[in-house]
């Protein structure tokens, strides 16, 4: 049995990215531009461009991420001519990097939703968090925990800490007549 492809091997971490072409694996079709190799079943599909593997890159690594506790690790990896694509530089010249940072949401401390509408909102501190989330007519407890607007005992309890509590008895008001 003859084949057009060449034998597939497992990728090791070390020289599957690597820019010098005498370190690299090749895990693909030198004669294709475009493949994509999905590394578990050990199967190449030939892809016509570079934002087709993309995309079919992207999708199935979503999906398999979804699934990951039912399968074995399963990637699929975009290939140049049989060697793994690395981009070499940004692919706009406006494009900048990513720099990953931590963002806040506000979260119900009752029920445990989070403030919403369109979108959930993230905020640079929980400090803005909570301001947004009290400006969307929630209530903030003395204590910083979040009470959202729903109606029911548990939610009105809550509330029930965040309002004023006067610790005077009312006192009569001497223009006010007592009720029989």
């Amino acid at each position: 049995m003859t084949t057009d492809r060449p034998a597939l091997v497992p990728a090791t971490r070390r020289g599957l990215f690597t820019a010098d072409a005498d370190d690299r694996l090749r895990p693909g079709t030198p004669d294709r531009p475009w493949e994509l190799w999905l590394t578990d079943p050990n199967v190449l599909v030939p892809k016509p461009d570079l934002a087709t593997a993309l995309m079919a890159a992207a999708e199935h690594n979503a999906i398999a991420a979804d699934c990951a506790a039912l399968q074995p690790v399963n990637h699929a990896v975009v290939l140049h001519h049989g060697y793994v694509w690395t981009r070499t530089a940004a692919a706009r010249s406006t494009a900048g990097i990513a720099v990953p940072s931590l963002c806040w949401t506000a979260k119900c401390s009752v029920c445990g939703d989070l403030v919403e509408d369109e979108y959930i909102p993230h905020h640079a501190s929980p400090e803005d968090a909570a301001n947004d989330a009290v400006g969307r007519e929630w209530h903030e407890l003395p204590d910083g925990r979040l009470v959202c607007d729903s109606a029911d005992d548990a939610h009105d309890d809550a509330r029930a800490q965040a309002l004023p509590q006067d610790d005077t008895p009312e006192q009569p008001d001497e223009n006010q007549l007592p009720l029989l």
